[in-house]
């Protein structure tokens, strides 16, 4: 008897635990934010930061309203027959809606390969890229200063 109460009680807790889940993922926010961009008359060059990338473009979300200040810019990728920079643009809302965008700006090409692109050198310092000999040189290197450390 008393094992046929507690299946009832737990079937009952469970079809009320499956409504509440059902009106909390009902409630919840999930509309992507959308970006708003304004005219802007930038050339990319070598000395042209983020900030002013994000310059002319806000980002607007049904529920949290403004949250221009989460937008990122992800990537520029160069076209150097067209003289252009694509820029890719992210925002995230606070309840984890995602909207990518990309602009197309005009690129002074000459400069950035005089000059160097200032996103490249960053990242290039923070990944440098080594070649499959390189990488496994460097291993071969470490390995036997270790043998040497252990004798």
């Amino acid at each position: 008897m008393k094992g046929n109460i507690l299946g009832i009680f737990f079937t009952i807790l469970s079809g009320v635990m499956v409504a509440l889940i059902v009106l909390a993922y009902g409630r919840s926010d999930r509309m992507a934010p959308e970006f708003r961009f304004s005219a802007l008359d930038l050339v990319y060059d070598s000395e042209t930061k983020d900030k002013e990338l994000i310059t002319g473009i806000n980002a607007y979300d049904a529920k949290d309203g403004d949250i221009s200040d989460r937008i990122v810019v992800e990537k520029v990728v160069l076209n150097r027959e067209a003289g252009t920079a694509v820029v890719y643009y992210a925002v995230a809302d606070y309840s984890g809606n995602v909207t990518k965008q990309s602009r197309v700006f005009p690129a002074n090409i000459m400069d950035i390969d005089s000059n160097g692109d200032s996103s490249e050198k960053m990242e290039d310092g923070m990944h440098p890229k080594l070649s499959f000999e390189d990488a496994a040189s460097a291993t071969s290197a470490s390995t036997a200063d270790m043998e040497t450390e252990m004798n």
